[in-house]
């Protein structure tokens, strides 16, 4: 018998880069407006408010001057980057080439955060007036659902006091919230939630037969339709202020928050002679965003489990 056989044992290695689980790029860019900026150090949006008529009481009277509002809202992009080194030396000891891999992995980063910057300006503070020069907080242009459903006035901040999950009663307080602010019914909306309010959902018996099989199809991760929203499920979203009993659901109308972008996600691999010729991999891109109209983005507090 021969005691040396072992040595012929060949090892199998994979020829390819296994990413692990992570969310990969951006889920909700798609679902907001986009614009271009170029050669720009910031951007101005005009918003146009509402006219007013009245009713003519006289022969020949004088035609009425009623002005309609004019106002602008200011987005500054901003500029994220990130950067891996190869030396020549590790890859001399791989099968594999991870230029590639490396270089998605990192665009599938910026992606993320583009979800991060979108979701931010949402909630934050946007800068208003001619030059940008006058700052509104969410609580002064949106409004919010409480942890237990009602909806703040403006000029106030939510509260988690007496919180639930997500109900039906919810939806439609959500749906109605929009319907009351004149939003038109044509423009798409979308809801951003928590992998726990797509779960409760799924728990809540009025839903019928045909909407349940929606809802199923976003726990498998995708987005559809249900209750006049498209849904989609995110694990990056905030907390309220108590930073531990709700998080921070997102309900907007597509054209109620703007994405700019500066430059796309860019990537360059180059060799660099000051770090003894190793390869860097290099990916950047310039974005910002805002909340252009605040009846048009609103968040709903749901009890974390």
């Amino acid at each position: 018998m021969a005691s040396t056989v072992t040595t012929a044992f060949t090892e199998q290695y994979s020829a390819l880069v296994y990413v692990l689980s992570q969310q990969k790029g951006s889920k909700i860019r798609n679902y907001v407006r986009n614009e271009t900026i170029q050669n720009s150090r910031n951007a101005y949006f005009e918003r146009l408010g509402v006219a007013s008529a009245q009713e003519i009481t006289t022969r020949h009277g004088d035609t009425p001057l009623n002005e309609i509002p004019h106002s602008r809202r200011r987005l500054t992009p901003a500029d994220y980057n990130t950067a891996t080194l190869l030396d020549n030396a590790d890859q001399l000891k791989m099968l594999i080439d991870p230029r590639s891999p490396y270089a998605n992995a990192q665009a599938m980063t910026l992606g993320r955060t583009i979800d991060d910057i979108i979701y931010d300006a949402a909630l934050g503070t946007v800068a208003t007036g001619q030059s940008g020069g006058t700052s509104v907080t969410f609580q002064a242009d949106s409004r919010s659902m409480n942890g237990d459903g009602t909806i703040t006035a403006l000029g106030t901040l939510a509260t988690a006091e007496t919180e639930t999950i997500i109900t039906l009663a919810k939806v439609l307080g959500m749906m109605e919230l929009f319907n009351t602010e004149d939003v038109d019914p044509d423009i798409a909306k979308y809801w951003l939630v928590s992998p726990q309010e797509i779960a409760d959902l799924l728990d809540i018996e009025e839903v019928g037969s045909a909407d349940y099989n929606t809802i199923k199809t976003i726990a498998q991760g995708k987005v559809d339709s249900f209750a006049g929203f498209k849904w989609i499920w995110s694990n990056r979203l905030d907390l309220d202020a108590a930073g531990s009993t709700c998080t921070r659901t997102l309900a907007w109308a597509e054209d109620g928050l703007i994405l700019g972008t500066a430059e796309g996600i860019t990537s360059r691999i180059t060799e660099r002679d000051d770090k003894n010729y190793s390869i860097q991999v290099y990916s950047e891109m310039s974005a910002g965003a805002i909340r252009l109209d605040g009846s048009k983005v609103h968040e709903a507090l749901m009890l974390v489990a």
